[in-house]
């Protein structure tokens, strides 16, 4: 499986309104978290973008922006650009730049037939496009598989793109990464063991963003340990947190924590707010509370777009208390 730590292009929908914010947040994350750190949104077929959908791209642009990375845009309608927030978080590409893009997602969609993306160049001339492709390929591999895979990709730029030249340049000599340095934990996330729907909260929410944060059963945990940001996920049974968690948090001090709770209830009625209330009340007023979500379950099962939901809070907490 080829590293997609070069290069993630996305296409954007004709509207992205509010819902449709939403996943497309969920869906950069998922790039980000796959380790892409620069990602080109292509705006071809966007005519429009709501204000919802803007912030969510600036969200997602300054947590690129402190890991070093880049969300570019490139064929933006005017009307479309208009909207986007806070340009200077953006980078917008030129048509070179452009037809680079649709190389890359050709690219992407046979990632795993090659290793790694080595290098790759586009220049014009005129209305012609001419293409360079570097790949890595296991060293294992046949030259007969190698060509197979140079074929089938030459040939779906070619029909994706008029006027266009394609030279692609096989190798089986990649270079190795040097190994990262082991980062200190400064965060964690507990859940309680009474509902398999708070566990796949828990895991949902660790899947968020590319660091290795601890997940572990409250059982497992002590409340004495020191983190920058506790995430803890538990069930609301009798208008509160369930007794594992409820046992928890009214032993934590002196800590920052985000509250994930999961409930048969509709999460935005009244009775659901009373009960953050009284959950919140569990807790040393030497804690900081800095961000609080609550997902339904029905049969013990969380629909996807509440785990799409619990993925976006948790993602805009870390922003928020990085």
């Amino acid at each position: 499986m080829a590293d997609s730590n070069t290069v993630q292009a996305l296409a954007l929908p004709a509207r992205v309104d509010a819902e449709a914010a939403i996943i497309l947040k969920s869906t950069l994350i998922k790039l980000i978290n796959g380790g892409a750190r620069k990602i080109i949104c292509n705006f071809f077929a966007t005519e429009f973008l709501s204000k919802e959908g803007a912030e969510e791209l600036l969200q997602v642009a300054r947590f690129l922006h402190k890991v070093g990375g880049e969300l570019g845009i490139c064929l933006v309608k005017p009307d479309v650009k208009a909207t986007i927030l806070q340009l200077h978080f953006f980078k917008f590409y030129s048509v070179e730049e452009s037809v680079a893009l649709v190389a890359l997602r050709n690219l992407v969609t046979y990632f795993d037939l090659y290793e790694d993306i080595l290098d790759l160049k586009v220049r014009m001339e005129n209305t012609v496009a001419y293409i360079e492709i570097y790949l890595g390929f296991d060293a294992n591999q046949t030259m007969v598989q190698v060509q197979k895979t140079v074929e089938l990709i030459r040939h779906s730029l070619e029909q994706e793109l008029t006027d266009v030249h394609v030279l692609i340049v096989p190798s089986t000599t990649i270079e190795e990464s040097s190994p990262s340095q082991p980062v200190e934990q400064t965060k964690q996330i507990v859940f309680s063991s009474q509902s398999h729907a708070v566990w796949k909260l828990a895991q949902a929410i660790q899947q968020t963003i590319p660091e290795d944060i601890p997940c572990s059963s409250i059982n497992e945990t002590s409340a004495t340990n020191s983190f920058d940001l506790i995430s803890i996920v538990f069930l609301i049974d009798q208008a509160t947190a369930d007794s594992e968690a409820t046992l928890y948090l009214k032993e934590l001090h002196e800590q920052k924590l985000a509250l994930f709770a999961v409930t048969e209830n509709y999460p935005y009625s009244g009775y659901a707010g009373e009960c953050m209330k009284n959950i919140t009340a569990l807790l040393d007023t030497s804690n900081i509370i800095v961000g609080k979500f609550i997902c339904r379950t029905t049969d013990n099962q969380i629909p996807e777009t509440d785990l799409m939901r619990a993925r976006n809070k948790y993602f805009d907490i870390i922003q928020e208390n990085t």
